[in-house]
């Protein structure tokens, strides 16, 4: 692996970044790509999604056009955010997962009720289909976050979803001290019905201690092995004991999603298992090999990282499938802090595609606080190209 380019794509818009939505062909045959993304207004607040097409690969992109917008309420606001997208080859469709959450008096609520909705989008007709609301967890929290969904060699759809686990109280359970609740990550499972639409149901957490990631699993990113199993690697957290190793979390599992196994650190082929951030991670195969590969954040340097941070370097790496685990002479550093710039620098919240032309991964990625940590939303959205080969 190579890193070929890093350009900036689109600059923030008057101190409003953008966030990324997603990224994705939507076209078996011709080199139609789709981007989605919005802007920030403030942390984890996102609004006015909008949609760009390319029709030559990537080299040039519409104007954006309007899809997704929040609206008020007589008691605050209605966002929405994290839209996970597949485009199914065999349907022609792109089915879109994404959450919809209210904002009382426009602030974050960590503690409130995200539902999930649906959009079908068919290219061959230049139309969308809903948001509408699937229920699938009536009166809780169910948020797709940081999602890359797949779909298995049976064709059941698998979107990684999160909610946070309740107490006797019924409510979010919190870490002492933790401004976040404790999280489990789970699986949105589609099985297409006879007559073509799709039956969603929810997978079972997998479950660790809480001694060894204070704000639970979260963020999962999920992939079928060779083998038939499913995996995934979830992001974990040691704000709460900085003292202790922060690891991504790797689960496995043998009924499609249903129940996990139990969650080990994501280590490497030699040599002790780097640390990681809490942050969200990718599994992907490789069009050009078929090999399996891991992007995310590592702490490379073998520093301990301290909750959400270091959000740099952005890595890829081949996965050992058998015993799972990264390669450690194919982690490659593809973005990373420059000199003078802060080391709240984060490069963590990204979207990618593979070209179909050269098998180049394609990666776009939002650098927040790479002017200032105070001045987090002065950043711009950047292009990375990586060859594969």
């Amino acid at each position: 692996m190579r890193l070929l380019s890093t350009e900036v794509f689109c600059p923030h818009k008057d101190g409003r970044p953008v966030v990324n939505g997603f990224l994705t062909y939507i076209s078996t045959t011709d080199p139609v790509l789709m981007l989605c993304t919005g802007y920030e207004d403030y942390s984890d607040a996102y609004d006015d999604f909008s949609i760009r097409i390319s029709e030559d690969n990537g080299r040039t992109w519409s104007d954006p056009t309007p899809w997704l917008s929040g609206r008020n309420t007589p008691d605050g606001r209605m966002r929405y955010a994290e839209p996970g997208a597949f485009f199914d080859r065999n349907t022609g469709k792109l089915i879109v997962l994404v959450d919809e959450n209210f904002y009382p008096n426009d602030t974050l609520d960590v503690d409130g009720v995200c539902r999930v909705v649906q959009a079908i989008y068919d290219p061959a007709t230049a139309t969308w289909t809903g948001p509408i609301s699937l229920d699938l967890t009536p009166a809780r929290y169910l948020a797709v976050s940081f999602p890359f969904p797949i779909q298995s060699s049976a064709g059941t759809l698998f979107f990684p979803a999160m909610r946070p686990i309740l107490g006797t109280d019924g409510k979010p359970l919190h870490y002492k001290g933790c401004w976040a609740p404790i999280d489990e990550c789970l699986t949105i499972i589609g099985q297409y019905r006879p007559d073509g639409s799709i039956g969603w149901s929810v997978g079972n957490p997998p479950v660790i201690d809480v001694e060894q990631t204070s704000r639970g699993l979260d963020e999962n990113t999920i992939a079928e092995l060779s083998d038939g199993r499913l995996v995934i690697v979830c992001r974990g957290d040691n704000s709460m004991f900085p003292e202790k190793p922060g690891y991504k979390w790797v689960c496995y599992s043998e009924d499609g999603a249903c129940t996990w196994s139990d969650p080990v650190p994501l280590g490497c082929d030699k040599g002790p298992a780097f640390e990681s951030s809490a942050t969200g991670s990718a599994l992907f195969r490789s069009i050009l090999d078929g090999k399996l590969y891991w992007m995310g954040n590592l702490c490379t340097g073998g520093q301990r990282p301290r909750g959400n941070y270091p959000r740099v370097p952005l890595v890829v790496a081949e996965v050992q499938e058998e015993p799972f685990a990264l390669k450690r002479n194919t982690i490659t550093v593809i973005g990373d802090r420059a000199p003078g710039e802060p080391p709240e620098v984060q490069m963590s919240n990204f979207r990618f595609y593979q070209d179909r032309e050269n098998g180049d991964l394609v990666v776009f990625v939002t650098r927040y606080a790479e002017r200032s940590a105070k001045d987090w939303m002065l950043a711009d959205y950047y292009r990375i190209r990586v060859a594969m080969g």
